[in-house]
């Protein structure tokens, strides 16, 4: 007679069970609107930036290896990554505040997995792309001479 081994049985559903019952799954980023008002968090903005018109939460650290600032009296280019201590989400809320504080039109809003902001104000243009990590953020913000729009070149035919 054929004895029933429970092994198998076990090897496959153990996998599930401790699956079932991990926390370390990244949360979803979309949530409903009153678990974002209970987690909004008011962010300030930092004592010390690298320009007055462009805004960094406080408690974010400039990753200075990973950054650069050019700034002459015409013009001026950045590409500025800071890590702080706050969710995506509340940054971006920071930034449609902040930047309109200071001058800046939105343009659009592009989101995926990170979210990219990008503005204008008469000669400018800055990108704020926000990564989340976690529960915490990576910034970057990449300042530069607005485009100008380019003109199709006319080809000539023979």
């Amino acid at each position: 007679m054929h004895r029933f081994n429970p092994l198998p049985l076990v090897i496959c559903l153990l996998p599930l069970v401790l699956l079932a019952g991990c926390a370390t799954f990244p949360k979803n980023e979309s949530s409903s609107s009153d678990e974002l008002e209970r987690n909004k968090t008011v962010l300030a903005v930092a004592p010390i930036l690298k320009f007055d018109d462009i805004p960094v939460p406080a408690g974010f650290k400039c990753l200075d290896k990973e950054s650069f600032a050019f700034q002459n009296d015409k013009s001026r280019v950045a590409l500025l990554k800071y890590y702080g201590g706050q969710s995506a989400d509340s940054v971006v809320a920071f930034y449609k505040e902040e930047m309109s504080i200071s001058n800046w039109d939105l343009v659009n809003i592009i989101e995926y997995d990170r979210k990219v902001l990008n503005y204008e104000n008469g000669d400018e243009s800055c990108i704020i792309t926000v990564q989340p990590q976690g529960g915490k953020s990576t910034v970057i913000i990449s300042l530069s001479p607005r485009s100008r729009p380019i003109k199709a070149q006319k080809v000539e035919t023979k």
